[in-house]
């Protein structure tokens, strides 16, 4: 039985490898400065998971104030892997020992309220020959019932969604200049240094 657990990493950049005599593209990532801050159990929280703290911020201690961190992750982990790391224990490179896939999970880039043609890729209407649907989304209602119905393009709140990619290959791990950095296979969303999740399990 497999151990469940998840840390954070940070996407750096695309290259490709010689492997069996292919090119292959891969996607360097970084695995950020975390440890498990605490966890959260079915007793108290309704739930069980890690919560995990990545790279923790200098706070002023003489005002009492507790340890911050960038970016707080959650994952669900199960009892195994709770009594094999205990709260404050670090994340790094050494974890990923025997993984050989991921699931990366990331949340798309908010484009606020978005008129349908852009949110649905609409066609354009006719530009010219006084033409007033240009970017009119053509014919949606009814007679009877007067009313649009489910599922027809409105404009909306476009993106800012969880997005799931899973059976991501893991093709090397290795350090360079102080980093630890994973290699994965094919592309991963996001912009440079943006944060992605690693689930595994």
């Amino acid at each position: 039985m497999h151990t469940k657990w998840g840390l954070v990493v940070a996407k750096k950049e695309m290259t490709r490898l010689w492997i069996d005599g292919k090119m292959v593209p891969v996607t360097m990532v970084e695995i950020l400065p975390q440890k498990i801050v605490r966890y959260k159990t079915v007793e108290k929280d309704g739930y069980q998971a890690a919560v995990i703290g990545v790279d923790e911020v200098e706070t002023k201690k003489e005002k009492g104030q507790k340890l911050a961190y960038d970016m707080q992750a959650e994952f669900d982990v199960d009892d195994a892997y709770v009594s094999s790391h205990e709260a404050g224990s670090v994340l790094d490179l050494s974890s990923m020992d025997g993984v050989k896939t991921v699931e990366v999970k990331w949340t798309s880039k908010w484009k606020w309220y978005q008129w349908a043609m852009k949110r649905f890729h609409l066609q354009w209407g006719p530009e010219t020959h006084g033409s007033k649907f240009h970017r009119h989304i053509w014919s949606m209602w009814n007679r009877k019932p007067r009313r649009t119905m489910k599922n027809h393009p409105h404009a909306g709140h476009m993106w800012d969604e969880t997005i799931t990619l899973k059976h991501v290959e893991i093709i090397d791990c290795m350090k360079r200049d102080n980093e630890e950095i994973l290699l994965v296979k094919g592309s991963l969303p996001g912009a440079r240094n943006g944060k992605l999740k690693f689930i595994i399990e």
